[in-house]
């Protein structure tokens, strides 16, 4: 019980955490965003009525020279208002969280930018490595070129 306690500060704001394993050189840690009910996207009304879940994973910045994946489960919920087209929708991270279809955390993907913007694609590429980050040098140019912070 230890070591999930020790990964409590390591977590995203806006995350509950449910578990933690060391898997070869990698940290995995499993959670869910702390909220119980959700806002529709189309119409807005909040809903609690769960349809079903799904795992996404997110990258995160390294932690004791290991890296760090967050495997999130996200819930997908039925929009209770009949009027509502959107029958099924799934849950919003919060953007301190990470972003829509992104595979990284908000805060790995500040450092990325900045790597980008300070370094360019090569330098910042070697720098990225020797960092535990999984990243191109294109990925490093898109990154400042989209200005993702």
């Amino acid at each position: 019980m230890g070591g999930i306690a020790s990964y409590g500060g390591v977590l995203p704001p806006g995350l509950r955490l449910h578990d933690v394993r060391l898997e070869g050189d990698e940290v995995l840690i499993r959670a869910r965003v702390a909220n119980d009910r959700a806002r529709c996207p189309s119409c807005g009304t909040v809903s609690t009525r769960l349809h079903s879940r799904y795992a996404r994973r997110l990258s995160d910045l390294p932690a004791h020279r290991r890296r760090v994946r967050i495997v999130l489960t996200v819930r997908r919920f039925r929009c209770p208002s009949r009027t509502c087209r959107t029958r099924i929708f799934g849950e919003r991270l919060d953007e301190g969280i990470g972003q829509r279809h992104g595979r990284r955390t908000a805060r790995l993907q500040g450092l990325v930018h900045c790597l980008g913007l300070a370094l360019g694609g090569r330098p910042g590429q070697a720098l990225a490595h020797r960092l535990l980050l999984r990243v191109s040098k294109d990925t490093l140019l898109r990154a400042v070129k989209n200005g993702l912070v």
